[in-house]
């Protein structure tokens, strides 16, 4: 989806400040904010909710793996990437083979990702 589709994207992330900067690059690209989620419970039930088309995954969320809504995501077809501050190998085997971005990122290669999600 192209920008200015309306492409809807989930931001799975426990740190509210790095939520509001990932959704604001989000909406600058034109996409739109399916809904944010700091649990991994809010984050499935946004899923099943089936208004999303794709997703930003925080590796971790307050030490719970996501490693249960990367399943979820891959069940639907739905493309997401994860971003963490772990390095890319010290991840579970189903986090680590999705695509990747470290914490810090800077915003060239957050774009980046997120206009793959989408493409």
């Amino acid at each position: 989806m192209a920008p200015g589709c309306s492409a809807r994207i989930l931001v799975i992330e426990d740190e509210p400040a790095i939520a509001a900067d990932l959704s604001f690059v989000v909406e600058d690209l034109g996409y739109s904010i399916a809904g944010t989620a700091s649990s991994v419970d809010e984050a499935l039930r946004l899923i099943d909710e089936g208004r999303i088309d794709g997703a930003i995954l925080d590796a971790n969320l307050h030490g719970v793996s996501t490693e249960s809504i990367a399943d979820a995501l891959r069940e639907r077809d739905l493309p997401f990437f994860v971003l963490s501050g772990y390095l890319q190998r010290q991840l579970p085997a189903s986090l680590a083979e999705a695509p990747f971005l470290a914490k810090p990122y800077n915003q060239n290669d957050l774009s980046l990702r997120i206009r793959n999600l989408t493409s």
